[in-house]
C-alpha cells in the first residue's frame, strides 16, 4: 500500500508532518491500532476528512490522520472520532487534537491536546489493546 500522505499546496503554509508520523504510516505496524485506522493508506478518507473539518473550524486548521469508525457501537457508540495534527504548529512535531462527531459542540481545542503523535500514539496503542480484549 502507498501511503497518501497529503499534498504540501493542500497543507496550511508551512506545516509538516511530523516524521515519526511519516514513518508510522508506511510502516506495516500501522496497520494493528483497531479501532483507530491510520488514513494514510486512503486519499478519498483523508481529504474528506481534511474537508469536512476545514469547513467547520475555518480559521483553525486541523490535519486528520487517524479515524475511529467502529460500526458495531462498541467504541464510541459508532461514532466517528479523528485525531488531527493543529495545523496551526509550524514546529515538524504539532500536538494532536481529538474531534469526536458524537460531541459536535464541543471544539477539538476545547480540551487538552496530545502534546505530539509518540503521545498520541502511545495511547492509541493501549485504546487498541483494550478494545480488543473487550472483544474476546
Amino acid at each position: 500500500m502507498k501511503a497518501y500522505l497529503y499534498n504540501t499546496s493542500v497543507l496550511p503554509d508551512g506545516f509538516k508532518l511530523p516524521k515519526e508520523y511519516i514513518d508510522f504510516a508506511i510502516s506495516s505496524d500501522s496497520q494493528d491500532l483497531f479501532p483507530w485506522r491510520i488514513m494514510a493508506g486512503d486519499m478519498a478518507t483523508c481529504l474528506s476528512y481534511f474537508g469536512a473539518v476545514l469547513l467547520k473550524f475555518p480559521n483553525k486548521p486541523l490535519v486528520p490522520f487517524a479515524i475511529v469508525h467502529d460500526e458495531s457501537g462498541a467504541y464510541n457508540d459508532g461514532w466517528i472520532v479523528l485525531a488531527c495534527f493543529d495545523g496551526t504548529d509550524l514546529s515538524g512535531d504539532p500536538p494532536v487534537r481529538i474531534y469526536d462527531y458524537s460531541r459536535p459542540k464541543v471544539s477539538p481545542w476545547d480540551e487538552k491536546p496530545y502534546q505530539n503523535f509518540s503521545a498520541w500514539l502511545e495511547t492509541a496503542k493501549n485504546e487498541s489493546s483494550d478494545y480488543k480484549s473487550s472483544l474476546l
